[in-house]
């Protein structure tokens, strides 16, 4: 529908600023904040190759706590050899975390689901991928969105996904939407903007003709959402944009001051009235301008004035020299500092994960420090596993396997390493908690300690002690 496509289109216009945001902000470029007009025409070309990008690590930290590492089907085990088949042939252990790293620097991520077809000439020619049959793909939400009913955002609308490609006429828009039912190929008239009479139905190419509405037996949207927020996400790193600036702005001053400490200016204070004679009349260097041509310089007249070790240079007719003193830079650094730890605390990101040359917490210390980021990453499990869950029934639907269940584990967002966290694993055990439950919360997959033999040892019979028969003692008659 024109009107749908129309709308889809302006949400994602309305939405792609702050993503466009976001992945700057992750990527590090982005400008130098001026307050001033006249500073930023003087300046801001000297700090243009300074980057100093502390925003991307509240989201590489996050995706380091958030691993998944298992999808299976309990209750229908030859449904599991698919998943790993499909798993493997789709090389989901790249991009999964590809995935979940965009899901947290933008907020959003897509994973698109869909049969492949020997005769689709668009596919990729992987024989492995063919043999399995589905293929599963990472899209930005640069240019693809899921569009919610107003009335229940649990809900599906459709899913829009738009993208330029050439033609022979030009570079065009072309936009599918998809529904539960069928899906839309629509293409945008070259050299128009795309507007609600700018569209017509896409029928392929010469080389390839086709229908411009194709059919979805699968009565889904192939398009499963991962978020960290409802109905849409938002970047982890977004509350740390401010302190970023601030970082940026405290680092580059401070290097741009950095000339004035190897080549400081100087002054002369002369006495009113006196008359500069010894030469001191006719200075021996160029303006500045000619700083560079030596054939400028005024070699009129030849000075008395030496320096050197042993000796000392009078100037007559001034009364002090003297030179400007440089900005000190911890009047740089200090704020610098105090924006880390302020972005480190409004990104509940540990403090270390910033500086992790530092004195890294340990035991306890290093438990407090962290459980903010734990409580966080625990937080986005939740909000990934429905999509995954219905990622993998979908997958198995297309395969022909209906399962009713879809177990989805993830690498514990917190290792036991020291010994206090050992000696609890220990505790757990002495009342009764199994030993593959405690080390698996200790951090080992549940694979690895299946394979383990946690029975306790056969208990051993007593040793008895062996008494050595005592002699009998000889009787005399009294």
């Amino acid at each position: 529908m024109i009107d749908d496509l129309v709308y889809g289109w302006t949400e994602m216009d309305n939405a792609l600023p702050d993503y466009e945001r976001a992945e700057a902000y992750y990527k590090g470029d982005i400008d130098e904040v001026f307050a001033s007009p006249r500073i930023r025409q003087l300046i801001s070309a000297t700090g243009e190759r300074y980057r100093f990008n502390l925003a991307k690590t509240p989201v590489n930290v996050l995706v380091n706590r958030v691993e998944l590492v298992a999808v299976t089907a309990p209750d229908e085990p030859g449904a599991n050899e698919v998943i790993e088949e499909i798993w493997d042939a789709n090389g989901l252990e790249v991009h999964y975390p590809e995935l979940i790293k965009r899901t947290f620097m933008y907020g959003d991520a897509y994973l698109m689901v869909w049969p492949l077809y020997d005769d689709d000439p668009t596919t990729t020619a992987d024989d492995e991928l063919f043999a399995t049959g589905v293929e599963l793909t990472v899209h930005s939400p640069l240019h693809c969105r899921v569009i919610y009913d107003p009335e229940n955002e649990r809900r599906k609308l459709f899913a829009i996904k738009r993208w330029k490609t050439r033609t022979s006429l030009g570079t065009v828009w072309r936009v599918d939407l998809y529904y539960p039912d069928h899906i839309e190929q629509w293409a945008a008239k070259p050299g128009e903007t795309p507007a609600s009479d700018a569209w017509e139905p896409y029928l392929g190419n010469d080389e390839d003709p086709g229908s411009w509405l194709l059919d979805n037996p699968y009565g889904e949207i192939p398009f499963f959402h991962h978020r960290n927020a409802l109905p849409y996400g938002i970047p982890e790193h977004k509350d740390g944009y401010g302190c970023q600036d601030a970082i940026n702005k405290m680092l580059i001053t401070q290097l741009t001051t950095t000339d004035s400490h190897g080549w400081p200016q100087r002054y002369a204070l002369v006495d009113k009235g006196a008359e500069l004679d010894q030469n001191n009349d006719t200075p021996h260097w160029g303006d500045d301008e000619d700083a560079n041509d030596t054939t400028r310089l005024d070699r009129s007249s030849s000075s008395n004035l030496y320096g050197g070790p042993g000796t000392v240079e009078t100037f007559d007719g001034m009364k002090a020299v003297g030179q400007f003193s440089a900005a000190d830079p911890v009047v740089f650094t200090d704020p610098a500092q105090l924006y880390v730890r302020l972005m480190a605390q409004i990104t509940e990101t540990p403090l270390h994960a910033f500086d992790p040359s530092g004195d890294t917490p340990s035991g306890e210390s290093l438990k407090v420090a962290e459980a903010p980021l734990v409580k966080k990453a625990i937080n986005r499990e939740a909000m990934l596993k429905s999509p995954v869950q219905e990622t993998w029934k979908f997958a198995l639907r297309i395969r022909g396997v209906d399962v009713s269940r879809i177990d989805v584990r993830f690498a514990p967002s917190q290792a036991a390493t020291g010994v206090s966290d050992w000696e609890v694993v220990e505790l757990k055990q002495k009342v009764g908690v199994p030993k593959d439950q405690t080390l698996i919360e200790a951090g080992y997959q549940a694979e690895l300690v299946a394979t383990w033999d946690l029975k306790p040892p056969a208990p051993q019979p007593a040793l008895v002690p062996v008494v050595p028969a005592q002699p009998e003692k000889e009787t005399t008659d009294a």
